[in-house]
């Protein structure tokens, strides 16, 4: 069995595994969070840290009975809109919608607040939803790409960037910060930019095309840390050992490979963060709390400690806030830290 249906195994033995039929009485928390279903690391982190949450929260506070469950679309708008009917007509309080394309959605959000539920839009920000999970992506974007800009070491840098989806906000988002970040150094070139999809298969042919086309390509820079795990396998395959990679999402195998290697940046997202915070934000809506309409996940910069002297020495702005790789680490792999019952009590 490959690595690719591993990942799809888990995610949809965990999902089975997880409640079935929302509860209704106001004691009861009961949490949907539907994803758009590309099986990535980051993905299997997020339902790691939405479960152990959910368990947290539940063996935390007597006065509520927390439960929920994981869907997920398997890339399929069709299916992912089936997915939000059911589970409208389910009736859960809480609602997280990954939503492939935003539009598709909006007589949704309408019919499931009629139903008064919480419509939560996660990523691509939505002025129906209740509220909108967002990461910044433009800054975060900008962040990335001036990072690029500090570690080219000014010389004729050529790059590809690798995208997300037609249509998607978040993925356009962050291709618009990149775009932004490189604006800031006239070194590099930005020699292709293509679409992935969110799909690593897809990431690994871009790749193949890119190290055929551009003998001399310097980095890849990518929407998410999805695309670093084939880009960074079939550069090495092919003996490339010189090319850079600039991610986005926070994956722990991609920060573990920033200490003396060719990952420069990333963006510290972490899913199992992100899961965490779900279920924190569920709570707190639960509890009665005023929210934020649009709430802004907080994503610094990732940089190992040595090349974020080197990118300061060449110009870049001290008031970012950057992680190392230590504590990036550390906080990635333990979203209660931040977002456990503690941090509501």
């Amino acid at each position: 069995m490959n690595t690719l249906t591993k990942l799809t195994a888990g995610l949809a033995v965990a999902g089975s595994m997880m409640g079935t039929t929302a509860l209704a009485d106001d004691g009861t928390l009961d949490v949907v969070f539907i994803n758009d279903g590309h099986v990535a690391p980051y993905h299997v982190a997020w339902l790691s840290g939405f479960e152990d949450a959910l368990k947290a929260y539940d063996d935390a506070f007597d006065d509520v009975k927390i439960s929920g469950r994981w869907l997920s679309a398997e890339g399929s708008l069709e299916k992912m809109i089936q997915q939000a009917e059911v589970t409208i007509n389910e009736k859960p309080e809480v609602m997280f919608v990954n939503a492939i394309n935003v539009d598709a959605f909006e007589p949704l959000v309408a019919k499931a607040q009629a139903e008064g539920i919480t419509w939560i839009a996660v990523h691509s920000p939505m002025e129906s939803a209740d509220y909108s999970f967002t990461l910044g992506d433009v800054v975060n974007g900008t962040n990335q790409g001036m990072a690029m800009c500090a570690l080219s070491g000014g010389e004729p840098y050529k790059v590809g960037i690798m995208l997300g989806q037609a249509g998607n906000p978040s993925g356009e988002a962050r291709r618009e910060g990149i775009l932004k970040g490189i604006a800031t150094c006239d070194n590099i070139e930005i020699v292709a930019e293509q679409p992935a999809d969110w799909d690593t298969v897809k990431a690994q042919t871009i790749t193949e095309n890119w190290l055929t086309q551009f003998p001399d390509l310097d980095a890849i820079s990518g929407v998410t840390d999805g695309y670093m795990y084939p880009a960074i396998a079939v550069s090495q395959n092919s003996g490339r050992d010189d090319i850079d990679f600039y991610g986005y999402d926070g994956d722990i195998p991609i920060i573990s490979q920033m200490e003396g290697g060719n990952v420069k940046a990333d963006i510290l997202l972490s899913g199992t963060r992100e899961g965490w915070n779900f279920v924190q934000m569920a709570y707190r809506i639960h509890k009665g709390e005023e929210l934020d309409k649009v709430y802004d996940f907080f994503t610094p910069l990732v940089l190992s400690k040595a090349n974020h002297e080197a990118a300061l020495a060449n110009g870049f702005p001290a008031d970012v806030q950057v992680y190392h790789v230590e504590e990036a680490l550390e906080v990635a792999a333990k979203g209660y830290l931040e977002f456990g019952p503690d941090s509501v009590k």
